[in-house]
């Protein structure tokens, strides 16, 4: 209880401290005059590098990049398929009021041997994903609200199974503008991965445009896997400059492999601040301080982990198409079944998004902490991924990715690595022909996941029309 009472100490010193320098400048700054010096850069040009297909988006109605650096602990409405924040909606015809199908996918899929396994038989099988959306503004415009589905129906040996034989994933975001100075975010996420991920794509999502980027699970089960987390986001700004954001959320993990009944629970209660200030239009720093309590009951043994965490971040666009994010701090264990528990750890993470030229984007993002992927853990892990996206031409798009993982303690740590390469054609209007292929390796001594290695070949045709504002 003494360290316990020494970090909370030393929190709200570092708050304070922040707070006090940030109150004099602020009170003397003109929220309406522009910075002499420090210009915001030109708005992020249109090529829609990094979101899923990297095609290239001509139109006039695509919505622009916001103003200024991404805020890391700002809430946002998910996109189902990415996890980047669903800042517009589809351009498609099928649109009845608030209700439209957004993209159409027929995905052939061939999965070769799994080195390492009991499992060496190659499999074939069809995929049939359609993307259902509901968007609905509310008071006039300062609410909106937006449930995704990505429903599937998988065919192997010319026999069609219901969706509950594949992935699932459903989300919905409701977002409050309750004052000029008071914005809530409310989500709720759904996913179900039955055996693998199925589909080599999205592990590291990214939008240029945003200088956004996420890391998704690649793991691969070896069984069913599901999750739902539900969260909230209240912003509050303190004055033009400066913002407070307090996060909560919970998550909720089960497996389960019905041939061998091994299953696992798992909970995690999170909760944080944070508190930013704007340097300039494009530049913001700032502190945070977050708790988290992971339960988990794996062979009917219940186990759990606090981790108290402390960082400082920082967010700036340093140019038209480069975009950095980062945060750097301490992380305590303590009050843990863990092995080795208590004393100090560094948290960190970082993205990097960069275009070269309308042709040639690059992306990097690393992670020190708790990673949620396909598998109850209660472990901190290392996650870097990495991506590379070219234009080849007006109708040719070509993407390609890095990864790895590896868990920080533990007997026989959980580790990963990956590479996928994605090519897609625009052949017709929004129509395109893709091709994809991945290859996986994994280490682990739990029953959660398969090991060894995993080659995946995935080929069809995706019919998604370009994104445009919100309305």
């Amino acid at each position: 209880m003494d360290s316990m009472r020494k970090l909370l100490g030393t929190a709200l010193g570092l708050f304070l401290t922040l707070f006090l320098w940030i109150t004099p400048v602020t009170a003397q700054e003109d929220s309406t005059a522009a910075p002499a010096k420090d210009e915001l850069p030109k708005p992020a040009a249109k090529t829609a590098f990094g979101i899923p297909n990297g095609e290239v988006v001509k139109d006039d109605d695509v919505a622009p990049a916001p103003e200024g650096p991404p805020n890391p602990y700002a809430g946002s409405i998910k996109d189902v398929g990415t996890g980047l924040p669903l800042l517009g909606t589809s351009s498609t015809p099928l649109r009845w009021g608030s209700f439209s199908i957004y993209t159409f996918e027929f995905i052939g899929l061939h999965d070769f041997e799994l080195g390492g396994t009991a499992n060496t038989s190659p499999s074939d099988l069809w995929i049939l994903r359609t993307g259902l959306m509901f968007d609905h503004s509310l008071l006039r415009g300062k609410s909106r609200i937006v449930l995704q589905y990505l429903p599937q129906m998988i065919i192997i040996n010319g026999q069609v199974h219901a969706n509950s034989a594949t992935n699932n994933n459903t989300s919905i975001g409701t977002q409050f503008q309750l004052t000029p100075r008071l914005n809530i975010t409310v989500g709720d996420s759904f996913t179900q991965v039955n055996d693998n991920s199925l589909i080599p794509q999205n592990y590291l999502a990214v939008n240029s445009q945003l200088g956004a980027s996420v890391q998704n699970n690649f793991l691969n089960t070896n069984g069913n896997f599901l999750a739902n987390t539900a969260s909230a986001t209240v912003e509050y700004g303190l004055s033009p400059r400066t913002n407070i954001t307090f996060s909560p959320s919970f998550r909720y993990m089960r497996f389960l492999n019905g041939a061998s009944n091994y299953g696992a629970d798992g909970q995690a209660y999170i909760g944080s601040v944070a508190l930013g200030h704007a340097l300039s239009l494009h530049r913001t720093v700032g502190i945070s301080g977050s708790y988290q309590y992971l339960k988990e009951k794996i062979g009917g043994i219940p186990q759990d982990a606090n981790y108290y965490t402390i960082s400082g971040f920082y967010s700036e666009q340093l140019a038209r198409t480069f975009w950095v994010s980062g945060h750097v701090g301490a992380t305590s264990q303590r009050y843990s079944g863990l092995p080795q528990p208590g004393g100090w750890g560094l948290a960190a993470g970082l993205s990097v998004t960069k275009s070269f030229s309308p042709r040639i984007s690059s992306a990097l993002a690393y992670t020190r902490g708790t990673v949620f992927s396909n598998y109850v853990t209660r472990q901190r892990s290392d996650r870097v991924d990495a991506s590379v996206s070219f234009i080849v031409s007006s109708r040719i798009a070509w993407s390609n990715q890095f990864g790895y993982l590896h868990e920080l303690a533990g007997v026989n740590p959980t580790s990963g690595k990956y590479g996928a390469t994605n090519v897609s054609y625009r052949f017709f209007g929004n129509f395109s022909l893709f091709t994809a292929f991945a290859y996986t390796f994994q280490n682990s001594s739990t029953q959660q996941l398969l090991a060894g290695d995993i080659k995946t070949l995935a080929y069809g045709i995706r019919w998604s029309p370009q994104t445009i504002s919100a309305r």
